[in-house]
């Protein structure tokens, strides 16, 4: 997997969040690419991913959610639960639906014009890698507050890696 690109998951990894107790958009999420932006920097093979999609898809309600979350100030975890990159389009990056993932549920490069498509923008990088860190940090103090389940997810991928 290259650090930053986009993918498109197996069903295999939805089934396994449904079946650990998760939320990740089961019945409509295997089209969905996701941002691969922190290879883990402890375990061998373990991943950080952020749901990815086009902004111009949300309704006016959503977009002011998103909004209001951008605005709180830094102190609040709210501010970290999304990133609106600006490139050609907006892209929303749903940060605090990030979850764990290993090569194994990988299906496939998301492209554009035949390309892998790789985040390049640092400002667009480093203000993710940010705001994960905090939801990560906040999610150790206390486990599976996401709906995602992303303690459960982690400890299942790091015991099938350990069982290779």
């Amino acid at each position: 997997m290259k650090e930053h690109g986009l993918y498109v998951l197996k069903r295999d990894f939805l089934e396994l969040v449904h079946n650990l107790g998760g939320d990740c958009d089961y019945y409509t999420g295997n089209k969905r690419p996701i941002y691969c932006c922190i290879k883990d920097n402890r375990i061998d093979g373990l991943y950080w991913a952020i749901p990815t999609s086009d902004i111009s898809h949300r309704d006016d309600g959503q977009k002011q959610y998103y909004e209001m979350c951008l605005k709180c100030p830094d102190t609040d975890l709210r501010s970290c639960y999304y990133h609106i990159g600006r490139t050609t389009k907006e892209s929303l990056y749903k940060i605090s639906s990030c979850f764990p993932i290993t090569e194994k549920y990988i299906d496939h490069e998301f492209t554009s014009c035949d390309k892998h498509v790789v985040i390049k923008r640092a400002e667009t990088v480093n203000e993710i890698e940010r705001k994960l860190r905090r939801i990560l940090a906040f999610e150790s103090r206390r486990p599976n507050y996401f709906q995602q389940h992303i303690t459960d997810i982690k400890a299942y991928l790091i015991k099938e890696l350990q069982d290779l």
